[in-house]
């Protein structure tokens, strides 16, 4: 499991964004914002519409949305655990809890480093169905596009989703956008003390177990028991 840093300060400029976002180095830190609810209190505030309402940016989700079990992810596009999860485990997940109604899934951007804020900006900043497929693309074919030079790699894979230049810069100079995903890091990491990457949220309850299929269907299985169904 990827490890946010420590520390609480931003240290990226908003108008730089087109050129920091796609540098190799650097770390993409967030100032802690308080009111996303009591840490302690389990109750209606935890769950992604809560997240949606705090900050103007709508997370990626699957499955119907009165699904009785909600499963939060939040992840990191340079998160090697992120896509291993999301290649080997995500397809099962899908197919056994997500397309019959069981579960949904909301993907939360949690990023780790200004490679994987650029890609929440391209994948949020393109149009919905579009950008749903490019973040899955950036996940399941993470260990192609990380190793060859970032920011020909993202612009790549954003113009096979059918962004012109023009949209991926746009796109990366997003100051309300990039403000929101780093607005939402923060009050998850309130919330719920994020200690790596990916960490997932079931029904309101942090989950501390693995991420393969095997530990997911047991957590969900116990969440579904719990909802009586």
């Amino acid at each position: 499991m990827s490890k946010p840093s420590s520390r609480r300060r931003m240290v990226l400029t908003l108008s730089g964004i087109a050129v920091v976002a796609l540098a190799a180095g650097g770390v993409l830190l967030a100032t802690v914002v308080p009111g996303f609810g009591d840490p302690t209190d389990n109750g209606a505030t935890s769950d992604s519409s809560a997240i949606a309402q705090a900050v103007p940016y709508e997370p990626f989700t699957w499955g119907e949305p009165d699904a009785p079990v909600e499963i939060l992810e939040f992840s990191s596009y340079t998160c090697s655990h992120c896509g291993n999860f999301h290649a080997d485990t995500f397809p099962a997940l899908k197919e056994r809890y997500l397309d019959t109604g069981k579960a949904r899934l909301t993907l939360i951007d949690f990023p780790l480093d200004n490679v994987a804020g650029a890609v929440s900006l391209i994948t949020h900043c393109a149009p919905r169905d579009a950008g749903k497929k490019l973040s899955e693309i950036f996940y399941t074919d993470q260990s192609a596009w990380m190793t060859r030079t970032p920011a020909e790699s993202i612009s790549g894979i954003a113009r096979l989703g059918g962004m012109t230049q023009e949209d991926i810069d746009a796109c990366l100079n997003n100051e309300p956008l990039y403000q929101a995903i780093i607005d939402g890091r923060s009050l998850a990491d309130e919330r719920y003390d994020i200690k790596g990457t990916p960490t997932f949220v079931i029904n309101g309850q942090k989950h501390e177990g693995g991420y393969g299929i095997d530990e997911m269907s047991a957590a969900i299985e116990a969440a579904l028991g719990e909802a009586g169904e």
